[in-house]
């Protein structure tokens, strides 16, 4: 009978023992685990009306995307607004959306600065109508083999700190310009018959399309540097933009370029030019004013331009 009550007291004492060893584990590893956010960022595309983003490289000066009506806007440094094609929009919420966390670079306040996710990131802030959707710090980038970036961000509210796949900064530490309409000319090259050079003194020219030749004011072009300069021209863009216009583009413009297609659709670029500034328009984006500076080089060509040498 004793040995009856020693082996009900061990199996008594063993269990208890279990239950402890179970309880201690369970502790111990929920205490050692650390919680790895599967989503940073959950926001609905649809739903987005405004993007602010307070860029490290312009001193963390805001610059505010947003939805008016169907259209979306950014406020420029001036106060004034520009538009923003709903491309650039769309690959905004494309780049936000991939970002997925890959590991956990950090718990450690004491980490955010080296890894520039505290006041010296780019902090950026998403809104669905006056909901706050989305605020993230991105910080430092970093390179990851083979032949990759990765950036490291942060939820504002949260002191766990992430690595995420692709450079970031090139979309998002940028100035409002970055956002604008760029479009100087988008047009298939393929359908234009006739292009005019108007300039200044005896300069002026046409480069024509006959069949599957271009002349040259009857003479006919090398085919090479034809295409190769209508390829730069048929998607052309620039962010140099020219906001505060300081000539009388009421006047004849000093270089015009007049780009008929076979079905009789007008482009038209025009340059204005005084010896303090240069500057060009679009039909094709006439909301806007370019620097001409260099983009001229680019449209304003000579005949040499398309002649063998």
């Amino acid at each position: 009978m004793f040995r009856k009550v020693n082996n009900k007291i061990l199996g008594f004492i063993f269990g208890v023992l279990l239950i402890v060893v179970v309880l201690l584990f369970l502790f111990e590893g929920g205490k050692n685990e650390r919680t790895f956010r599967e989503v940073l960022v959950d926001i609905d595309t649809t739903a987005v009306t405004e993007i602010l983003i307070y860029p490290k490289s312009q001193e963390h000066k805001e610059v505010k995307l947003f939805k008016d009506g169907e259209n979306w806007q950014v406020t420029l440094p001036s106060g004034k607004t520009a538009k923003v094609p709903d491309q650039k929009i769309r690959d905004v919420l494309k780049q936000l959306l991939a970002i997925k966390p890959e590991r956990l670079a950090a718990r450690d306040k004491s980490k955010w600065n080296e890894l520039q996710v505290d006041s010296t990131g780019t902090r950026l802030k998403v809104y669905e109508g006056s909901k706050l959707a989305l605020d993230i710090i991105l910080g430092r980038f970093s390179f990851q083999q083979p032949r990759s970036m990765n950036t490291i961000v942060r939820l504002y509210n949260d002191k766990d700190v992430y690595e995420v796949q692709g450079f970031l900064d090139m979309t998002f530490n940028q100035g409002a310009n970055v956002f604008r309409d760029g479009t100087v000319i988008k047009s298939d090259y393929n359908s234009w018959k006739q292009l005019h050079f108007n300039y200044p003194a005896d300069s002026s020219f046409q480069l024509t399309k006959n069949g599957n030749n271009w002349l040259i004011n009857g003479l006919k072009a090398d085919s090479t540097k034809t295409v190769n300069y209508l390829r730069r021209l048929a998607s052309l863009s620039n962010n140099t933009f020219a906001d505060e216009i300081k000539i009388d583009t009421t006047t004849t413009p000093t270089f015009t370029l007049n780009i008929t297609t076979d079905d009789l659709q007008f482009i038209e670029v025009k340059g204005f030019k005084d010896p303090a500034s240069f500057v060009i328009h679009s039909t094709q984006n006439p909301e806007t004013w370019f620097d001409g500076s260099s983009l001229s080089k680019t449209i304003f060509v000579g005949k040499s331009t398309f002649l063998t040498k």
